[in-house]
């Protein structure tokens, strides 16, 4: 396109325009910064601007035109060089105002400046992100050998201040990762700013160019051409400089790019950003022992460089502060060691190590190989360890199964982790319970494997994990009586969190199917209560909290004393407190009417606790959801039973207890709302439609769980939350004339799981007609 053309367009559309019609990936980018360089020098023409050498004025930039990577939503970022000796202050604003007007008409987004080579060199000596950015200071129009010199002089400066400016450069790196995140292990990543992003790479280049740290160039650029790709997709499809990839785009980024699905996509920017972590982790690490005494940077000062070596067994040694092997060592052990050593103590493999780990053959292990990588598993440090081995593809080597879950999104609001790091993270939470089990090696290796059935086309990943879990067991060298113990964990993995959460604890089929899950085994009670916690808080903070500890827990003890012959499957009540419910429940017998009591809020989270009372009826369970619909409580969970002809409700809302309205109140519109259950038009919530499904994941699903009780249909509605979604659930329940025997209320993230335990007028199970009925209507409620 002419550079004519450009003067009166906005080169962010013609950068738009030109993702679709050029080349795809970095000759693309080179395309497109050519045609806004010709742009460029026909502006500083224009201006009357000298372009001999010599003439001390030039046009450079820095930035992504710098690098010669625009995408369609980068800035142009200028540098008027000139040198004052021989350019006047005059000409120079005069030379300012021709270039940088024709470029705001334009529309396009400048950042620019006007400098001297000396005001470069000051600028960047006072300023790390000024110092980053001129080490891409490239030249545009005018005098070439004045932007070389320029150049010249920042970078020796660079080179001088190294030393002293790479703890400065390291924590901008990393409070930019506290305050962003990681690239992999975000649902909807920031391309540029989260850990293992664009800026990462400007990071490892810049300390590159200290001449201080190099890193693997073959492996950076790749990681570069796959973000900045994605960047490109994204800045297209929104038509914004934005650099968050959010889920509405991810469908149409992933096309874009070539890829088949958004979590093909999204495995392949986590490979990118985990190559691009772990090459800055190393520059980082090379640069701090460069400037270490008795590092490459201290040579001349007369110190010691001759590293110390230890040996730790096993062909195992530690130099220079990294572990490695050595080389013609004949142990067994020796691999598997090294990386216990560097998980339990903290220090980095050596780069040498990794290397020959990722070519050595890999069989079977042996039980004592399986032993020190059940040790190295209890390390503290495995999270760093593990980084370092799935980078060079390791750990998947070693796993059968891995590379099939390996940088594998989570599709849900709960997990902060891809697939394969959150079941790193698992065996991280479960070393805490190593003392309070009968077998810890199992807890770490189930732990390591409970998710491993999460792939693309799992259906039900607990059940199809299973026997891969099991195939990874006996090649890490379990026998085959613990191989069906870690079988058995991963099928169950969830069943005791979704029994306690969401089965009614009075029932004695709830009790039944856990002992079932277990196969009636003590010790694989305790493996599973270990396993439910460590998974739940390695998920997130919003997958465990306090209350639902306490649910799994009163779970456990029922399981533990029916399996120690203690007490029968017991009928008794789970309450968080049951005081309070007692106090409720005299409350209501006194006054016949409604009563509300907040316990004292003892728990962590910003969760509190109502109970509620009222004598039980028609249409009361739908009276109680509708006043915290109308009073805005947003309800994370709630158990419901009725207790000697009294519903006692028991609800856990977010915030504290000093944002809930007074009991009063609440008790005032309770009563209120019970005296009108009756009318129609009175039952109706004034709030605005919930928007239509956008995806799959939106769509409801109430389930007939058949078995779940002897004396009530039990049924679950899984659905997308809103304010009013439980008071329209319980609305209908009034409708049919049913009465809800007790319910479990939860949600979980975007999602609230609903479980009803049903019966007609009569207290009895439901015949199949009005199953169909009230699941049909159930659906229709959840959708609405």
């Amino acid at each position: 396109m002419p550079s004519e053309a450009l003067s009166s367009r906005r080169i962010t559309q013609v950068l738009h325009e030109g993702f679709a019609d050029a080349a795809a990936g970095p000759s693309r980018r080179l395309a497109q910064s050519d045609l806004v360089d010709d742009w460029l020098r026909g502006l500083w023409e224009r201006a009357g601007a000298p372009a001999s050498e010599g003439s001390g004025a030039a046009l450079a930039a820095i930035g992504s035109l710098g690098r010669r990577s625009l995408g369609p939503g980068s800035d142009l970022d200028l540098v008027l060089l000139l040198d004052p000796v021989r350019v006047s202050a005059e000409e120079s604003a005069r030379l300012a105002s021709a270039l940088w007007y024709p470029i705001w008409d334009s529309g396009t987004s400048l950042d620019h400046a006007v400098r001297s080579p000396e005001e470069c060199e000051s600028v960047a000596a006072a300023d790390l992100r000024a110092a980053i950015s001129l080490l891409d200071l490239r030249v545009v129009a005018g005098d070439a050998q004045l932007v070389a010199d320029t150049s010249a002089r920042v970078r020796a400066q660079w080179r001088r201040e190294a030393r002293r400016r790479v703890g400065e450069l390291v924590d901008l790196a990393t409070d930019r990762g506290r305050h962003h995140g990681s690239l992999a292990h975000s649902t909807e990543p920031n391309l540029k700013s989260d850990r293992g992003g664009l800026r990462d790479i400007t990071v490892i280049r810049a300390l590159a160019e200290s001449w201080l740290a190099d890193h693997d160039h073959a492996v950076v650029d790749d990681a570069s051409r796959v973000l900045r790709d994605a960047r490109d997709a994204l800045q297209a499809v929104t038509g914004s400089s934005g650099t968050r990839l959010g889920r509405a785009d991810q469908d149409a980024v992933a096309a874009l790019t070539g890829h088949a699905t958004a979590d093909d996509h999204h495995a392949v920017l986590a490979e990118a950003a985990r190559a691009v972590t772990w090459e800055l982790h190393r520059a980082v690490r090379a640069a701090e022992a460069a400037i270490a005494p008795g590092g490459a940077g201290t040579r001349g000062l007369g110190t010691d460089r001759r590293p110390a070596l230890t040996r730790v067994g096993h062909g195992v040694l530690v130099q220079s502060g990294e572990v490695s092997v050595d080389p013609a060592g004949r142990d067994l052990l020796r691999d598997v060691a090294a990386v216990r050593h560097a998980a339990t103590s903290g220090l980095p493999l050596a780069d040498a190590t990794l290397e020959r780990l990722a070519r050595a053959p890999v069989g079977p292990f042996l039980p004592a190989q399986r032993d020190v990588l059940v040790d190295a598993l209890a390390g503290e440090h495995l999270a760093d360890t593990y980084e370092a081995l799935d980078v060079k593809g390791i750990f998947a080597r070693w796993v059968p199964g891995w590379a099939e879950i390996r940088n594998r999104p989570q599709r849900s609001a709960v997990h902060r982790f891809t697939v394969d790091r959150h079941q790193v993270e698992t065996v991280i939470e479960a070393q805490r319970f190593l003392p309070r089990v009968g077998r810890p090696d199992l807890l770490l290796v189930t732990a390591l494997l409970h998710d491993i059935g999460k792939r693309p086309d799992a259906r039900d990943h607990a059940i199809e994990g299973a026997p891969l879990a099991e195939a990874a067991a006996r090649h890490l060298g379990f026998d085959q009586a613990d191989v069906r113990t870690i079988g058995i964990l991963v099928r169950e993995h969830l069943t005791l969190v979704s029994l306690a959460t969401g089965r009614d604890l009075a029932d004695p089929a709830t009790l039944r199917e856990l002992l079932t899950a277990v196969d009636e085994d003590p010790e694989t009670l305790e493996l599973l209560r270990a396993l439910t916690e460590a998974d739940a808080v390695a998920a997130g903070p919003a997958a465990w909290s306090t209350w639902r500890a306490d649910l799994v827990d009163h779970l456990t003890d029922l399981a533990r004393d029916a399996l120690s012959g203690t007490v029968s499957a017991p009928r008794t009540l789970l309450t968080p407190q049951r005081s309070v419910q007692d106090a409720v429940l005299a409350a209501v017998r006194r006054s016949g009417s409604a009563q509300v009591l907040y316990p004292a809020h003892l728990d962590a989270e910003p969760i509190s606790q109502i109970c509620v009372g009222a004598p039980d009826g028609d249409g009361v369970f739908a009276a109680m959801a509708r006043v915290l619909v109308r009073l805005r409580l947003d309800v994370h969970s709630a158990v419901v039973v009725t207790m000697e002809g009294i519903a006692v409700n028991t609800w856990w809302v977010a915030g504290a207890p000093s944002d809930l309205p007074h009991p009063s109140v609440l008790r005032s519109a309770l009563d209120r709302e019970l005296a009108h259950r009756d009318r129609p038009d009175a039952r109706v919530l004034e709030l605005p439609p919930a928007p239509p499904p956008r995806t799959t994941e939106d769509t409801p699903v109430v389930t007939l769980l058949p078995g779940a009780s002897r004396e009530a249909t039990v049924v679950q509605v899984n659905a997308r939350n809103r304010p009013s979604l439980l008071a329209d659930v319980a609305e209908v329940i009034t409708v049919h004339r049913l009465q809800v025997r007790s319910a479990h209320v939860m949600t979980l993230g975007r999602r609230a799981v609903d479980v009803l335990y049903l019966t007609d007028q009569h207290g009895r199970a439901l015949d199949p007609p009005t199953v169909g009925r009230i699941v049909a209507a159930l659906m229709d409620a959840a959708a609405t």
